[in-house]
């Protein structure tokens, strides 16, 4: 999904944001390189792309490889104690694959991006409020039937705080078909909020399922700057789960993959690509399936 013109603002806001991080006086120089670089923006390249150029400016710049991580240590602990309150509603649920991806599409409001005004207890009512929200377009009957028919099946995560409920989707997706190989890939650096080893390793994912670095620092996955191992999963995997807005960004218009979108709805931009609302859940099917609808 190439840069659309909505997003300029959102990248030039993101890099002002993310400038908080650095000191007053090395401010004007950081302003300075990333115009720079925005200066030779490549168009055809999705949104993501642009935004991991800033972030190693960021990091570059404050000489810190990862300036979230006391951050995504201690939101990471917090979910992991929502984990046995959770676990028990999904046991409970008349449907409980249907209840896991559902909850696991609430998680993706678990984001720190600087864009939007991240504040991790005004993030976690939210998700507590909106545990009566349903999706607006609901693949979740299809899914099903790939997990069960798929032999691979690689997630992509999408940030620290979520990485922890898509543990308990890869449990369900596990005894729905033990055979299955599950794979979840994360980041190959710290970028902004997005999932990298350790978030994985904490959040328990190792349980259910192999931990891969994609081995590129850009936000979502842009498959030509990933590694030739992560390459070698993809090109083999047979069912793609992909967590986020920026993983849709990268992988809506890569059309050789049976693939499912878990996320919410956040920008105008990918609401008008989705046509659904600004808010909106959804589990959305590529190439597109027949609309299941599971009654909550």
């Amino acid at each position: 999904m190439k840069i659309q013109d909505a997003c300029l603002p959102c990248i030039v806001s993101q890099a002002v944001r993310c400038a908080k991080q650095i000191c007053e006086s090395k401010r004007p120089a950081f302003y300075r390189a990333v115009f720079a670089k925005l200066a030779a923006l490549d168009f055809e390249q999705p949104a993501p792309a642009a935004i991991g150029d800033i972030y190693r400016l960021v990091k570059q710049t404050v000489c810190t490889e990862d300036p979230y991580a006391e951050l995504r240590q201690k939101v990471n602990a917090r979910l992991l104690a929502e984990i046995p309150a959770l676990a028990q509603r999904i046991d409970q649920a008349a449907d409980p694959f249907a209840e896991a991806l559902w909850i696991d599409a609430l998680a993706n409001g678990f984001d720190f991006n600087p864009i939007h005004h991240p504040n991790f207890e005004q993030m976690l009512n939210n998700f507590h409020a909106s545990l009566t929200l349903a999706f607006t377009e609901d693949q979740t009957e299809a899914l099903r039937q790939d997990c069960l028919q798929s032999e691979t099946l690689l997630m992509l995560g999408d940030n620290f705080g979520e990485v922890v409920i898509d543990r308990l989707l890869l449990e369900q997706i596990h005894q729905l078909n033990p055979k299955l190989n599950l794979i979840y890939a994360v980041r190959g650096a710290p970028v902004v909020n997005d999932v990298i080893k350790a978030d994985a390793s904490q959040a328990g994912i190792g349980q259910f399922a192999r931990i891969l670095s994609n081995g590129d620092d850009a936000l979502g996955t842009l498959l030509s700057r990933t590694s030739a191992e992560f390459r070698a999963v993809y090109d083999q995997a047979d069912l793609l789960l992909c967590k986020g807005q920026a993983n849709f960004e990268c992988l809506v218009d890569v059309p050789e993959k049976n693939r499912y979108f878990i996320m919410k709805v956040k920008c105008t931009v990918l609401a008008k690509r989705t046509k659904q609302t600004l808010g909106s859940l959804v589990c959305l099917h590529y190439p597109e399936a027949k609309q299941h609808n599971v009654q909550r």
